[in-house]
């Protein structure tokens, strides 16, 4: 365990190191934040509400996922992909250190430098713009929040080091991986509330994991959610974290077998 903590020490001084980088991803984040916050501000501004939501839900839900994709989505697992595909991948095999976790640690670095910017973000702005967030204080919810989030960053995790592995047989691996993650964004929740849409496509996409991200874990901070909602969505990211931990198992044997170390 202790290398793993020094992985996760590590990844937090490369992030200070590369302060620019650190800079212009937060950019990105903070640029989002706002569109977000100005359209559903917009579109709130007559009613003060839209599809079901308050703008005070909706101002909150944007809030909401500038924190939560901070800790959820990351960046590091892709570097799998390209240490494949450039050959660096073979020293990680001679090394005593279990590579799913090392990957692990070395992006929960990553997120947890991102978690404090992003909160930093939401509280400095929620003080400029003087908005009207919904502060949760229930420890029971706030307590399931922590229990869904931790299964969200678990499961985005899988589903990222899935794709990542598609590198074994394709020098072209980041391809997949950039419509991974675009579809990932709308499929989620990160830019709506994915309740907003048709009942049919709203249906089908709680069957899939990806609606467990970020959609699940805010509406049920926002307490939109009865019990056997969230019973519900709780089972269903235990599933998918089983179903998409075995393919990962069964992709890795094979796609070691496949393996030849090019570029080194």
């Amino acid at each position: 365990m202790k290398k793993y903590l020094a992985v996760f020490k590590l990844s937090l001084a490369r992030e200070f190191e590369y302060r620019l980088n650190f800079l212009l991803g937060r950019l990105r984040n903070v640029i989002v934040l706002l569109l977000l916050f100005y359209v559903w501000r917009a579109l709130t501004l007559k009613t003060g509400t839209f599809a079901g939501y308050s703008g005070q839900e909706l101002i909150t839900y944007v809030f909401g996922v500038n924190i939560l994709r901070s800790v959820i989505f990351g960046i590091q697992s892709r570097r799998l992909a390209s240490d494949i595909n450039d050959g660096s991948f073979s020293k990680y095999l001679t090394q005593p250190l279990n590579i799913f976790w090392f990957q692990f640690f070395r992006e929960l670095g990553q997120r947890a430098i991102h978690l404090l910017s992003a909160i930093f973000e939401v509280i400095i702005f929620v003080i400029i713009l003087k908005v009207d967030i919904f502060i949760q204080t229930d420890v029971i919810i706030l307590f399931a929040l922590l229990v869904a989030a931790a299964l969200s960053l678990a499961l985005y995790y899988l589903l990222s080091y899935l794709v990542s592995m598609l590198a074994f047989w394709s020098c072209e691996a980041m391809g997949p991986r950039f419509l991974f993650e675009w579809f990932l964004e709308f499929a989620s929740g990160a830019y709506f509330p994915l309740s907003i849409l048709s009942q049919s496509i709203f249906l089908g996409l709680a069957f899939l994991p990806f609606a467990y991200l970020i959609f699940f874990p805010i509406e049920l901070y926002l307490m939109r959610i009865s019990i056997w909602q969230f019973l519900f969505g709780i089972g269903m990211q235990i599933i998918w974290i089983l179903i998409v931990g075995i393919l990962c198992r069964y992709v890795w044997n094979k796609g070691l077998k496949k393996y030849s170390g090019e570029g080194i």
